[in-house]
């Protein structure tokens, strides 16, 4: 039972990290009907932007926050403008292929800037444990999950009480029709994928002080992503959180009663997770027990 409770626990954790992950492709996909090849590498980015951050301004992660979200606004915004706009409208396959290479670049780029060793973000609390009832959480993991809820909820409140939000939705809905009332499409397509981008780049901050880091571990996080943005139903918040805590968990559970590859296991396990919901499921497990945007 000990273990049991545990596991949950570290689900729950792992979970908060991943919807945060997870949003911001979604998000960009809801929107733009674009799927984001290079969103791991962007939060693989954020990461290494915390870890300069902390080693050469003493930085906490959590006061670099705003910055990373600023900087992956506009990292965003000029990577939509330039690359992905000018393709939007050909064949389905480009925006796909252009931010394939885009991850290419990324990763090359990084590990000729800080090479292949795996870097750490350290903080004051680091190392620290909170223990309640037997049960062990870090306490940098806590943060990690505190800080994810808080700016989902953020974000939340963005799409759902501004103007600006209800006008992504708007085109996300019928971009004619946005059109036809004076939205301005463009616009819109470039500022959900900024703020796709300034969520991946939060995420990565906050991850990159849980465990080490290195380059060419974007592509994982992509995938990891576009699992959970197919299960909970693409665009929801509510549907990708239920998705991430889902995955979240029975990725801890094979870890914590699986020895040596249960992580592994638990990466494949989520592919499993996507056959046989879409099978059952086809619209995703948004919509189960009344889960609703």
């Amino acid at each position: 039972m000990h273990t049991l409770i545990q596991v949950i626990i570290d689900g729950v954790i792992l979970g908060g990290f991943y919807a945060l992950m997870a949003q911001g492709l979604s998000l960009i996909f809801g929107i733009m009907r674009v799927i984001n090849l290079a969103h791991g590498e962007f939060l693989i980015l954020g990461a290494y932007m915390a870890w300069v951050a902390q080693e050469y301004l003493g930085l906490d992660v959590l006061m670099t926050l705003p910055l990373l979200i600023a900087l992956g606004f506009g990292f965003g915004w000029v990577v939509s403008r330039v690359v992905i706009m000018p393709v939007l409208e050909r064949h389905e396959l480009m925006p796909l292929l252009i931010t394939f290479g885009l991850a290419s670049v990324i990763a090359g780029l990084l590990t000729v800037t800080f090479t292949t060793t795996p870097k750490v973000t350290t903080a004051a609390y680091s190392d620290s444990v909170i223990s309640l009832l037997d049960y062990r959480v870090s306490v940098s993991k806590a943060v990690m999950l505190v800080a994810a809820l808080v700016l989902l909820t953020m974000l939340t409140l963005f799409l759902n009480r501004t103007k600006k939000g209800k006008a992504m939705k708007a085109t996300a809905q019928n971009r004619e029709a946005a059109r036809i009332v004076g939205i301005n499409v463009t616009r819109m397509y470039c500022s959900a994928f900024g703020l796709g981008t300034a969520v991946a780049f939060a995420a990565g901050g906050l991850f990159s002080v849980t465990q080490g880091f290195h380059p060419f571990m974007g592509g994982l996080f992509t995938l990891k992503a576009f699992v959970i943005v197919v299960l909970g139903g693409g665009g929801r918040v509510s549907g990708t959180l239920a998705a991430a805590m889902f995955v979240g968990i029975i990725e801890a559970g094979l870890s914590g009663y699986v020895s040596n590859i249960g992580t592994s296991l638990g990466t494949a396990a989520a592919f499993v997770l996507v056959v046989v919901v879409l099978a059952l499921r086809p619209e995703g497990i948004s919509r189960l027990g009344g889960v609703r945007a």
